[in-house]
Order: structure tokens, then C-alpha cells, then sequence
């Protein structure tokens, strides 16, 4: 005997109450989580769920290939999606960190204080090329690097690398001292071996005594020396520049000798020990 159309129908009902149920909570859980774009893409059933639209308010999507439809009547207000949906926030760093002393010096803010006084800085401007650490240039110097940098970067596109640069006794006397507490043997390293000998010296005579006492009694022969003419290294000759060669391709040395020729006033040496430039600068 056939089942009466209502039983059918009942049955159809119940069989697809699993799934429709399946469906509610999760549209349920991914309304809690605050998911709604998630929500309104899910093929929910016809009864209503929390911020959710209530039923009738729209129609399922017509398909791809479906004539388009006529403007639905505008949607009921305080229903979840009657009102823009508001931009989503930027994602924040999750750490604040302090800026670089070169990011404070772009942005130029005064420099830090020491013990209550304002540390002096001269105006500066960090130079196209680079400069390593604790190498000081004159400014007259420094303008004369910057113009063979720029004829160098105009045939390279690359910078140059100055490693070391002018220095005062002080600076030389630290750098000596230095090298022979880790037992460098200045004879070794320095041409004029007299200096050498005078500066050794001092630095015996006043082992005992605490390191810048040491390198004070250092500097005074090596000023000494200078005041007659005599330079235990060319960078107390003002004027001294070295630049890294040792990355340059043939190409590119040809193409900074052009460039220290183009300048003019420079004078030339190559160094093997180690491979770098030496320029002595008018």
C-alpha cells in the first residue's frame, strides 16, 4: 500500500533534520567567535539563530548561470548585516621597540644627557659612503671622500667602504697600547722601527701604572715625534684616508682611480697588507 503524501513528507523531514541540525550549531559556535563572514556564506535552515537575520529578510544566492534578479526591499534596521561592515583594525607590531640612534639623528631629536649635561655634537649627516667604526674624518677631508664617492657611484653604482682616517696622537697611542697588551709585535707592523723603539718605551717604563696613564706617557713621545716630523704611521699625517678594496673588481678599481684622478689633489697607494687604498689627501 503507498505511503499517504503527509507521512512522506514527514519522513523527508526527519531524515534531513541530522544535517540541518549539524548546520545550526555551527553557525551557532562561529557566531560566538565573532565569524559572521563565515555565517552568512553557510547554507543555514529556515529558523532563526543569535545575530542572525531573522528568516525572509534575503534570498538564497541565485546561481552563476541565473538571470539577474530584481533589487531586493531593503533589509530590516539593527539586523546583523543592515549596517556597513566597519574596516578591520591594522595589525599592531606586537613589541615597541626604541629607535636607533640613526633614527633619532633623521628625525633629530637632541642628544642624550650625561650626568645632567648635554652631551656636544657637531651637526652631521650621515655621508653616502660608509664609514666603520671609530674612524674620523676632518671635514675638509670628509668633503673630498664625498666628491670621489660620487664619481665612483656614478661608474659603479656602488659606495665605498673608508676603514680608517685621520688620526691624533691620542687615538694612535691607544691603538699601540692596545696591540702590545694582546702581544702584537709592533716591529713587525711599522716601517719606521726607531718610533717604533721610543713609543715601546714609555709603554714599559709605565706598565705598572693604570692603563690611561700608560697611554698618556705613550702619547707624548708620539706627539713629540710629530712636532719633528716624524709619523710612525701615515694616519697622523692629516690627510690619511684608507678605502676597502678587497670587494672591488678590476672594473671597479679602474673605475676609482678615474674617479680620485677626476677629484685631484689625492695621492694614490696601493696595500697589499691588508688589501685596501691609501690616499693622502691635500
Amino acid at each position: 500500500m503507498p505511503t499517504p503524501p503527509t507521512r512522506r513528507a514527514a519522513a523527508q523531514e526527519r531524515s534531513l533534520e541530522p544535517p540541518r541540525r549539524l548546520r545550526a550549531l555551527a553557525a551557532a559556535l562561529l557566531c560566538a567567535a565573532g565569524c559572521r563572514e563565515r555565517i552568512e556564506s553557510i547554507d543555514l535552515p529556515s529558523f532563526g539563530l543569535p545575530g542572525l537575520d531573522p528568516p525572509g529578510t534575503s534570498a538564497p544566492a541565485a546561481p552563476a548561470t541565473a538571470a539577474p534578479r530584481a533589487p531586493s526591499a531593503p533589509r530590516a534596521a539593527g539586523t546583523a548585516s543592515a549596517a556597513p561592515r566597519a574596516a578591520a583594525p591594522a595589525t599592531r607590531p606586537e613589541c615597541d621597540e626604541l629607535p636607533s640612534e640613526e633614527e633619532e639623528r633623521r628625525a633629530q631629536l637632541p642628544p642624550l644627557t650625561a650626568l645632567g649635561k648635554a652631551v656636544p655634537t657637531e651637526p652631521w649627516a650621515p655621508p653616502p659612503y660608509e664609514v666603520l667604526p671609530g674612524v674620523t674624518l676632518p671635514a675638509k677631508i670628509a668633503a673630498k671622500v664625498e666628491q670621489i664617492d660620487q664619481g665612483y657611484a656614478r661608474r659603479t653604482r656602488e659606495h665605498l667602504v673608508i676603514t680608517s682616517g685621520t688620526r691624533d696622537a691620542n687615538r694612535q697611542a691607544r691603538a699601540m697600547f692596545t696591540k702590545l697588551r694582546l702581544g702584537e709585535d709592533l716591529l713587525q707592523l711599522y716601517r719606521n722601527k726607531a718610533a717604533v723603539q721610543e713609543i715601546k718605551k714609555a709603554y714599559q717604563a709605565n706598565s705598572r701604572k693604570p692603563p690611561e696613564q700608560v697611554v698618556a706617557a705613550m702619547e707624548a713621545v708620539i706627539q713629540d715625534q710629530i712636532d719633528r716630523g716624524i709619523y710612525v704611521s701615515a694616519h697622523l699625517r692629516k690627510g690619511a684616508v684608507d678605502v676597502r678594496n678587497r670587494t672591488m673588481s678590476p672594473k671597479e678599481k679602474r673605475a676609482f682611480l678615474e674617479s680620485t684622478a677626476e677629484v685631484g689633489g689625492v695621492l694614490v697607494l696601493e696595500e697589499t697588507t691588508p688589501a685596501h687604498y691609501h690616499l693622502q689627501i691635500d
